[in-house]
C-alpha cells in the first residue's frame, strides 16, 4: 500500500495547518491531534475537557481511515504541564476503560512527555497515535 494522506483537519469548520495524517503500509499514522476546541469551534478550558476532547476527535480519525482504538501500536502523549500529569491519566485511563478496555489492560502503547511549549497557549494536551490495520 502506498502512502495515502488523510486529507484536511477540520475542528468545527475551521481548517488547521495541518492535515490528519497518512497511512501506508497497513499502517495509520495520526498528526499530532488536541483539544483546543471542540467540534463546534467551542473552547475546551482545562486539561480534563481537553483530554476529552482529544480522545474523542483521536478515536473518530482512527474510525474516520478504518482503524480502532484498540489497533493502536504507538500512543504519544503530550502534556504542556507536569502539574496535569494525574488528571490526565485519571481523565485518560475512565476514558481508555469505557472505549478501548483491551488497550487499557495491555498498556501496550507508549510515551507520556511533559512538553511545555505545545503549538499554543491554550493547549494542554496533544496526542499522536499510529494504528495498525494489518496486512
Amino acid at each position: 500500500m502506498k502512502k495515502q494522506a488523510l486529507g484536511p483537519l477540520k475542528y468545527g469548520t475551521t481548517v488547521q495547518p495541518w492535515g490528519r495524517g497518512a497511512a501506508a503500509g497497513g499502517f495509520v499514522f495520526l498528526s499530532g491531534i488536541d483539544g483546543v476546541t471542540d467540534e463546534h469551534g467551542r473552547p475546551a478550558h482545562g486539561v480534563a475537557a481537553q483530554t476529552l476532547v482529544t480522545l474523542n476527535r483521536v478515536h473518530r480519525l482512527l474510525a474516520d481511515a478504518g482503524a480502532a482504538f484498540e489497533d493502536i501500536v504507538q500512543f504519544d502523549q503530550f502534556l504542556a504541564d507536569p502539574a496535569d500529569r494525574a488528571e490526565y491519566m485519571r481523565v485518560r485511563d475512565a476514558w481508555l476503560a469505557e472505549h478501548a478496555p483491551k488497550l487499557l489492560s495491555e498498556r501496550s502503547y507508549a510515551s507520556l512527555l511533559i512538553y511545555p511549549a505545545l503549538a499554543t497557549p491554550e493547549m494542554r494536551v496533544e496526542i499522536r497515535a499510529v494504528a495498525y490495520l494489518g496486512s
